[in-house]
């Protein structure tokens, strides 16, 4: 560019063409004059200053909204993250609550392998948090001021509530602990839910750092789009630039700016796309946090309902609970507690700021000093009491004893506001007390009776016995407790089904009466008359059973009898009754009334004799009587009548009473004559087949024989054995045989008439006795019987062919025979058939 040329006007002259230009030349002596910049220019420098200005200004601001981009997309994660350890804290206190409160250690495992794993998430979590605290410390990340110190906060509190839930999982494994109780569930809800509000707060405090970085950011974008737009109306100003020298310069000055300006554009659009996916992002994160926020608001529901159950146990408790605070006032109570003070609720509500609802009393009665008041012991050692029991006081001046139970509870549970407090539960035990006393009362006098005395727990195991009780056994008290008494007292001929009566008795509850072979620590055996009733508690339900028993093994003089009837007639197993001269009961026992199936009151009055059959009371009064007044006393049997008018046997003891009148002691007969009944038809039949046995057979065949003599009458016996019957135990073996033998016995059965009397004398012997049936009868009873067995065969009862042989003999009234004559006759044809057979076989 050319260096301007200096004009210098001569103010003095002027002409129409205007002022005069003088030329100055230019020489090295000659001074150089500064020239002056056109405005143009100095628009032109002051408008690319500005551009460059605006352009650093955007640069800044690009640089500045990419960072602030970053910031705001690493939010989501992070609160994602947050979010996640307020679930998974959830999840390990529900695991750990559900682990304690199952009912069995199988049922258990699958919630302790939950708690587990989200302990193990948490932790890992929590490390992650961990880390970006400490990026944030360093600066290599930009977060929300305030994020690290939340992060610390939330970092403690969930180890608080791990801690804590480890401690409790801990209590209970090494079995120093229960399950958990309701307080320590609502102390770990409570905890939880500090830790889901703390969560909750740093989360919301995310989302709205995250809003006003995200509204800074748009405000940003505005400003680089307003540089821009500055820039490029400069740039235009710039252009209109008169000098065609720079339209080259320019127009590719322009081209390079629309370049740029379209990859600013580009990389803008890049940006909006960006926090356009940011924004979905953040609204999944909303959704998620609304999900989040309605499972709290359903586990909060829940939690309330717990809380509703859990407040309407407390007021249904039977035990009294109350909360007392350090200063010694009542901060919580039940109705119970109410109840066992003797006041009402409304009194009570009145008198909790004092604490004072009990004086507790020491051993002379006097009122414990304050120190010494339990309440106050707990605060001051911290050692929790269990089952203590006091004398307190009442309101009205009552006196009672109540059985307490107290334990410290922490600062922080039921809104105790940093106080320390006692949580007591107590039951009033002064009914159960006196009822004890009343016990003891009663064992002393048991202790003193002569009569033998046991008590069993409900499972049949000795809690205690009387004096009279070891010496009519042997075993002392201390040997007694603990065992039952068929570890003691059964032996070999200790009958069988009386111990499983009264088993069943035991069983189902009901007092049992009957007469048991016992044997005494020595080895001796004797017999005891034992009744034993049980005893229930307010339930209904048996907690413990008494026996009252009697040596029966030698009968007692008079006196001594005499001596025992008073404390025996209530609990005695036989029935006694006394009967007025005129003939009505005056007194009668249960046993009297129980044996008679009928009530006592509905016996009182009545005549003594109307209880028995007409026949009966007639034999009664004409025979029994006279006698019982001529000699004092009888015994015997006689048949009574129940109240329903069932007839039964009954052994009778009558004692005339000097003054007149009659003791009657009467027992009921029925079992000893079904087991005499028992005895009989176990005695005279086979066990294996159900025939007479050889006993039997001789009792009743010499009975028929007798029978036949006497009139004349013939008879047949029939003497056999089964075919092959040693083969067949060898072959299949002694079971099959006795199927067999059986199986013959049913045959037989058949093949007989019901009068003729079948029996087997032993192996695979039988014999029949027929009276009135001639010998002439034999071949067809023969052909009978092999017809009989021919059908058994066909239809394979047994594995084997059955067979059998026969030997018979004839009595004639002409020329008569004993039993054993005729068996030996009988044996004698046996024994011939059996040859005839074999010689038979052995013929070719």
């Amino acid at each position: 560019m050319a260096r301007p040329v200096s004009k210098a006007v001569r103010p003095d002259s002027a002409d129409l063409h205007g002022p005069t230009v003088v030329r100055r030349p230019h020489s090295r002596a000659s001074a150089r004059v500064p020239t002056s910049t056109s405005p143009f220019r100095q628009f032109t420098r002051l408008a690319a200053a500005c551009m460059v200005a605006f352009l650093v200004l955007c640069g800044v601001e690009w640089l500045w909204v990419r960072a602030v981009t970053k910031q705001i997309t690493a939010v989501p994660a992070r609160t994602a993250l947050i979010a996640r350890d307020r679930m998974l804290s959830q999840r390990f206190i529900f695991g750990t609550i559900a682990s304690m409160q199952a009912p069995s250690s199988q049922a258990r495992a699958p919630w302790f392998a939950e708690r587990e794993w989200t302990r193990t998430a948490i932790e890992r979590s929590l490390a992650e948090l961990h880390e970006i605290s400490r990026r944030a410390t360093d600066g290599s990340l930009t977060v929300r001021p305030a994020l690290i110190a939340d992060l610390s906060r939330m970092d403690s509190a969930a180890h608080a509530l791990l801690r804590t839930g480890d401690a409790l999982i801990t209590e209970r494994l090494d079995g120093t602990r229960g399950q958990l109780s309701e307080s320590e569930i609502a102390a770990l809800v409570l905890q939880l839910n500090e830790f889901i509000a703390l969560v909750d707060a740093i989360v919301a405090n995310e989302v709205q750092w995250t809003e006003q970085r995200t509204h800074a950011l748009q405000r940003d974008q505005g400003i680089v789009f307003g540089g821009i737009i500055v820039v490029v109306l400069l740039l235009v100003l710039i252009v209109l630039r008169p000098a065609a020298m720079r339209m080259g310069a320019m127009a590719k000055s322009i081209a390079e700016s629309n370049r740029r300006l379209a990859e600013q554009a580009a990389a803008l659009e890049d940006a909006a796309h960006e926090l356009e996916a940011q924004n979905h992002e953040l609204q999944a994160q909303q959704r998620t946090m609304e999900e989040h926020r309605q499972l709290l608001e359903s586990v909060q529901v829940a939690l309330g309902a717990n809380e509703e159950r859990y407040r309407a146990i407390f007021a249904t408790m039977a035990e009294g609970l109350v909360l007392r605070d350090d200063h010694g006032r009542l901060q919580a109570w039940n109705p119970s507690a109410a109840r066992i003070a003797g006041i009402s609720e409304a009194d009570f509500a009145r008198i909790v700021g004092t604490g004072k609802v009990f004086d507790v009393l020491d051993e002379s009665g006097e009122s414990v000093q304050e120190d010494q008041h339990p309440f106050n012991e707990v605060l001051r050692t911290g050692v929790a009491q269990t089952g203590r029991v006091l004398t307190v006081r009442r309101q009205d001046g009552t006196m009672r004893w109540l059985r307490i139970n107290l334990r410290l509870v922490q600062s922080d549970q039921f809104g105790l506001q940093g106080r320390r407090a006692v949580v007591g539960s107590f039951v009033d035990i002064t009914d159960e007390r006196a009822t004890a006393e009343r016990l003891r009362s009663f064992s002393v006098v048991l202790e003193q009776t002569d009569q033998p005395i046991a008590m069993t727990d409900a499972q049949l195991r000795f809690t205690w016995v009387n004096r009279s009780w070891s010496e009519a056994t042997g075993y002392s008290l201390e040997e007694a407790i603990g065992k039952r008494p068929g570890e003691l007292l059964h032996g070999t001929h200790t009958a069988a089904d009386t111990v499983e009566r009264m088993r069943a008795a035991a069983r189902q509850g009901e007092p049992f009466a009957g007469e048991v072979l016992n044997y005494r620590r020595d080895g001796t055996p004797f017999w005891m008359e034992v009744h034993t009733t049980p005893l229930r508690n307010e339930h209904g339900e048996v907690t413990s059973w008494i026996s009252v028993e009697r040596d029966i093994t030698s009968r007692k003089g008079e006196e001594r009898e005499r001596q025992q009837l008073a404390a025996a007639l209530a609990v005695t197993t036989d029935g006694i009754g006394i009967v007025s001269v005129g003939g009505g009961l005056e007194f009668v026992n249960h046993a009297y009334a129980r044996v008679h199936r009928d009530r006592p009151r509905n016996l009182i009055g009545r005549p003594w004799t109307s209880r028995f059959p007409d026949d009966e009371a007639m034999r009664i009064e004409r025979d029994i009587i006279p006698l019982v007044t001529r000699l004092g006393a009888w015994s015997g049997e006689v048949i009574g009548l129940r109240a329903n008018g069932e007839a039964f046997p009954q052994e009778l003891s009558i004692t005339l009473l000097p003054t007149g009148g009659l003791v009657c002691v009467m027992r009921d007969a029925t079992d000893r004559k079904s087991a005499e009944e028992m005895l009989r038809t176990q005695a005279m039949n086979d066990e294996l087949t159900g025939l007479f046995n050889r006993r039997g057979f001789f009792a009743m065949a010499n009975s028929r024989l007798d029978d036949a003599r006497r009139r004349n009458a013939p008879a047949l016996m029939l003497y056999g054995d089964a075919d092959r019957f040693k083969q067949v135990n060898d072959t299949y073996g002694h079971e099959v045989g006795d199927r067999v033998l059986q199986t013959i016995a049913s045959v037989l059965r058949t093949c007989f008439r019901s009068g003729d009397i079948v029996a087997r004398l032993g192996g695979d012997e039988f014999v029949a006795m027929l009276v009135d049936t001639p010998a002439e009868s034999i071949e067809a009873l023969r052909e009978k019987i092999d017809a009989a067995l021919e059908d058994v065969n066909a239809l394979g009862v047994c594995p084997c062919p059955i067979g059998m042989s026969f030997g018979y003999a004839a009595y004639h009234p002409g020329t008569p025979s004993t039993l054993d004559e005729l068996l030996r006759s009988a044996d004698e044809t046996l024994y011939e058939e059996k040859r005839v057979r074999r010689a038979a076989r052995a013929t070719p």
